[in-house]
């Protein structure tokens, strides 16, 4: 028996978006300096992949195909591969990486604040600066921590 046709273009298109998501994964710059777009675009096509990969097997179990047998094991690899390869490694480490980098960024800007001499245009623009890329890292960071309230759902 072969597997229904839109089990397999349902997971044809699974399989492009978990490439893409492989290809985001070893485009992110090693131990160095993630920008927020990154970061944001990583998250997006993790929560994609998982969410497409718990609908699709959820829709082979209902239908209860056993001839999609080979299906349902190509998806458990998928979402292991996630867990194992984003879920355990990647998403702590930049969770870490926008807490430190929030964390230098308001010692930063404190003692700039310390500072409070007579201010330059140019030295206000600088914290003005400062202080929009702190709010993006903050809400990057928010934007991360959801996807554990996510796994904790799984």
């Amino acid at each position: 028996m072969t597997p229904n046709i839109s089990d397999n273009s349902s997971f044809d298109i699974l399989n492009s978006e978990f490439e893409k998501l492989q290809k985001t994964i070893k485009s992110l710059p090693k131990n160095s300096k993630k920008t927020i777009p990154d970061i944001v675009n990583l998250y997006y096509q993790a929560t994609m992949v998982k969410t497409l990969s718990k609908k699709i097997k959820s829709d082979i179990i209902d239908e209860s195909k056993s001839e999609n047998q080979s299906l349902l094991t190509e998806i458990d690899r998928i979402q292991t591969n996630i867990t194992e390869n984003f879920s355990k490694s990647l998403h702590p480490e930049i969770l870490a990486y926008l807490t430190t980098s929030i964390k230098i960024s308001t010692e930063n800007l404190k003692s700039l604040s310390q500072n409070s001499e007579q201010k330059t245009k140019q030295t206000i623009e600088n914290e003005a600066k400062l202080y929009k890329e702190l709010r993006e890292m903050m809400s990057t960071k928010e934007f991360v921590q959801q996807y554990d309230t996510g796994i904790k759902d799984d």
